[in-house]
């Protein structure tokens, strides 16, 4: 499976870990492949998380990364505590979540890169217990969910989307080279990361489409009547998985060749039902073609159609929607109910990163929007209809609270943005903490309800004038007069500074002509200077708004949009999710498609021998071409002339150890570093070196102390 149109766009991940992760970076590149990007990944120095955080000039917090990875396993932390450090385990784990909380905030604030915070799971034998896990991990969230640039992955989260057996633990390879786990683990903590990755790339998709019979239920409603449809378990799953992606900022709408009537009746009658009617923003129940219906909810909530998920358990409609409307994802249910809640777990469209209030309040929003539109139909003129809105516009200087969705506005809003310029919280709360920066929030309600915070403008004072730095607007708010109240309320205060002038900021690109509209039309006077406008504070100060006259063009129906698309086509796009979703739904079926699986004892099948019939020089030789991905290499060639690494020699000794039933240890390879050397090695050894068995004992001992203890 693979993306039929790639992208070719470079993707830098840096990594720093509290272990040896560097078997991550198959899976890192195996979706970069997938998703059509040039996937370079950079590893930190060994077990040197907070010195790279905390250093500007590191790997980790280089410009150019695309994201940012701090993997943590809680008990690294306690590898090499004393005897006499034992007793204060909790503190010393407590004490270091406190410094990486700290250290993550820090780079955070100088980087703009996301930093994704991962705690992986912690080694079989941990001396940390479950219930504590989770404690630590809460304490994290705790101190870091202010930070809007930081995101964080619990060893939990990992487990419920791409859980590994009790196996998932590498004995061998942990003592040999701190790489506590086995390929299998590594390929689903490093999806699941990639997953978030991507969505923070993407545009977001904000309406998500249904359909009815045999999709949202079992069975045809007009047929079976509103008590006789059935809600089995998988349909009740993805009743409440839709419900979790309202309250996460989606909103969700009908549309179903049917009866309206007959579908009006399931909602009123049948309380097994877990999707309320008041869930729903808008319905199109009716028998024309569903990709007609779409068009039509993207005209009626002035979204475009690339904001639009479409569900239908028929593969003849999605064929169909693909094929008209190739913007809209549309993904097929699979055919068999109980596969339901593992698509919709693994469909990564629908994942999404962090909430605003806004955003859960978004279902309401659309729906207050949808009666504005109805009451602006029985209005001869739109002078009228604003003046019947009763509008009621807020400024005031931006608090706290306000920073998350500030810096989401200055994410998505494309249209109606005069620079375009992206801020995370840390950004814009360093810049307020600046003599002169002033940061004014703007909220407004009407007679229908409340819009939220719908609009910010950052600026400061520079040589007697306002510099406007930053000014943007909600499209669903545009055409109103807001936009001219908050630009005259700049003014304003300009004049009661005693200063002259305001400097409006503009920097032109493919989607802000709304704006550019709006300031060609309240300054058609005056011509725009590099940075943008000058204009007088007085000339400023007296914007007013008549809907009759001047009124700037927006054209807007792509609402917010969050930075750029992955540039695969509709149609490709959505294939390609379906088929991750069927096919690509745990760690090992990923796992299985990486090049290194093929050459893992574990991969072989039950019952038979991969080494049946070779001698030791025959199999070693296959373990090393293999992992130095060279041929042809000779009996007395040496190791690490041939290429090998200290790595690599850990993944040899490791296959070593496996496929010989010995504990060779790396001081092993150093001394018999030919293959030869090595076959005459093992076939020299018994099995199961004793004192390397003694060494185990006493380290697992030793863990129970501590486990014990806590």
């Amino acid at each position: 499976m693979e993306n039929e149109e790639a992208n070719s766009l470079p993707m830098r991940l840096s990594i720093a870990s509290t272990f040896t992760c560097n078997p991550i970076e198959e899976a890192f590149k195996f979706w970069g492949e997938v998703f059509g990007f040039k996937t370079r990944v950079c590893f930190s120095p060994y077990d040197q998380v907070f010195q790279e955080l905390l250093n500007r000039h590191s790997s980790l917090n280089q410009p150019d990364n695309d994201a940012r990875i701090v993997i943590v396993k809680f008990d690294d932390w306690t590898r090499n505590l004393s005897k006499e450090e034992e007793s204060s385990l909790h503190s010393h784990i407590v004490s270091n979540i406190r410094f990486l909380s700290e250290y993550a905030a820090i780079s955070a604030s100088f980087v703009k890169s996301p930093l994704f915070l991962t705690i992986a799971r912690n080694s079989r034998d941990s001396c940390i217990k479950p219930d504590k896990q989770l404690i630590y991990e809460k304490l994290i969230r705790d101190h870091l969910s202010v930070n809007s640039n930081i995101y964080i992955t619990t060893s939990s989260e990992v487990d419920t989307k791409y859980p590994v057996d009790d196996e998932y633990y590498d004995v061998q390879r942990d003592q040999l080279g701190h790489i506590p786990y086995r390929l299998e683990y590594f390929t689903g903590l490093g999806t699941f990361v990639f997953r978030k990755i991507l969505a923070s790339k993407s545009n977001p998709y904000k309406v998500i489409v249904l359909d009815c019979d045999n999709t949202l239920w079992s069975g045809v409603c007009g047929e079976v009547g509103p008590n006789g449809i059935r809600l089995s378990e998988p349909y009740r799953n993805l009743q409440s998985f839709m419900l979790r992606q309202m309250k996460s900022g989606r909103i969700f709408c009908l549309c179903s060749k049917n009866v309206q009537q007959d579908v009006d009746r399931v909602f009123s009658e049948n309380y097994n039902m877990i999707i309320k009617e008041q869930d729903i923003v808008s319905s199109k129940i009716n028998w024309q073609p569903k990709f007609q219906n779409i068009k039509e909810l993207s005209e009626e909530l002035g979204l475009g159609l690339d904001s639009f998920i479409f569900l239908d358990d028929n593969p003849l409609e999605c064929a169909e929607m693909r094929a008209n409307c190739p913007e809209v994802l549309t993904l097929n249910l699979p055919d068999r109910p109980e596969e339901i809640t593992s698509f919709l777990e693994h469909a990564w469209p629908f994942d999404f990163l962090k909430k605003t209030n806004e955003d859960q309040q978004r279902t309401k929003l659309y729906k207050d929007n949808i009666k504005r539109s109805d009451y602006e139909n029985v209005h001869s003129s739109l002078k009228e209809f604003i003046k019947g809105l009763d509008l009621d516009i807020c400024l005031k200087n931006a608090g706290p609270e306000d920073l998350s969705r500030i810096s989401q506005l200055s994410y998505r809003t494309n249209q109606f943005n005069f620079t375009t310029l992206r801020r995370s919280e840390e950004e814009i709360k360093n810049m307020l903490n600046k003599d002169g920066f002033t940061c004014k929030i703007c909220r407004v309600k009407d007679r229908f309800g409340d819009y939220g915070l719908v609009g910010v403008m950052l600026y400061h004072e520079l040589s007697n004038r306002i510099v406007l730095d930053s000014f943007m607007l909600s499209c669903r708010i545009l055409g109103r007069g807001v936009e001219h109240e908050m630009l005259k309320s700049v003014g304003e205060e300009a004049l009661g500074m005693g200063i002259d002038s305001v400097q409006i900021n503009f920097i032109k690109t493919e989607k802000n002509q709304p704006a550019l509209n709006f300031l060609q039309s309240v300054f058609e006077d005056f011509f725009p200077t590099e940075n943008g406008y000058l204009i007088s504070s007085t000339h400023v100060s007296k914007l007013s708004y008549d809907p009759d006259k001047n009124r700037p063009v927006y054209n807007t129906t792509n609402g917010e949009v969050l930075k750029s698309s992955l540039n695969t086509p509709g149609k490709n796009k959505s294939i390609l999710f379906e088929q991750i979703a069927k096919e690509l739904n745990s760690a090992l079926k990923i796992t299985q498609r990486l090049p290194s699986y093929r050459y893992s004892p574990t991969s072989q099948e039950t019952g038979s021998s991969p080494d049946a019939g070779k001698d030791a020089v025959q199999i070693i030789t296959e373990i090393w071409e293999n992992i130095l991905g060279t041929t042809d290499i000779g009996p007395q060639q040496h190791f690490f002339n041939e290429g090998g690494t200290s790595l690599k020699a850990v993944e040899v000794l490791s296959q070593l150890n496996e496929r010989f039933n010995k504990n060779l240890t790396i001081v092993s390879l150093f001394e018999h570093s030919t293959i030869q050397s090595l076959a005459d090695l093992v076939q020299d050894i018994p099995a199961e070196n004793t004192e390397f068995n003694k060494i185990k004992e006493i380290a697992a001992s030793r863990k129970d102390r501590f486990r014990q203890r806590n």
